[in-house]
């Protein structure tokens, strides 16, 4: 069912009201990593036709989805540090990564040898794998006006 424009208009309206009114409640840190995130999802929708990695089925998409986010949150997460050791070349993919963190490479590591003791190394070169599986993957899902650019 098509709604009439005048009622569509309504809608639009009053989700923009209670957008600013939600804004006008969050902390200032809250409201920087929702707007980061929206535009992590505009940029992404435009370049590879879908609103995240995950939901394009590349391997490591949950992975980079998960690193976005906390990226636009500024915390320290494996994922945002992996996305953040993998930076240069996601973004050659036209993966949009904005804010990284310092010295990925170690702290990811540490975290990973905090978190799995002996198994570090392994796992430390898995999520390199799953990062290069997945950059791979970008450079054939990006969309055809995209990859002129």
């Amino acid at each position: 069912m098509e709604l009439p424009e005048e009622i569509r208009e309504r809608f639009r309206r009053h989700g923009r009201a209670g957008g600013r009114r939600r804004a006008e409640r969050m902390a200032p840190a809250d409201r920087r990593a929702v707007a980061r995130r929206a535009a992590t999802v505009r940029w992404t929708r435009a370049r590879f036709g879908a609103s995240s990695f995950e939901e394009l089925g590349l391997p490591g998409g949950e992975l980079v989805d998960a690193g976005l986010e906390a990226l636009a949150a500024e915390q320290v997460t494996p994922e945002a540090l992996a996305v953040s050791l993998a930076a240069p070349r996601l973004r050659r993919e036209g993966v949009p990564v904005g804010f990284v963190l310092e010295d990925p490479e170690r702290r990811l590591f540490d975290l990973l040898a905090r978190r799995d003791g002996d198994l570090a190394h392994a796992r430390y070169n898995a999520w390199l794998r799953r990062l290069a599986s997945f950059a791979d993957g970008c450079r054939l899902a990006r969309l055809p006006s995209a990859r002129a650019s």
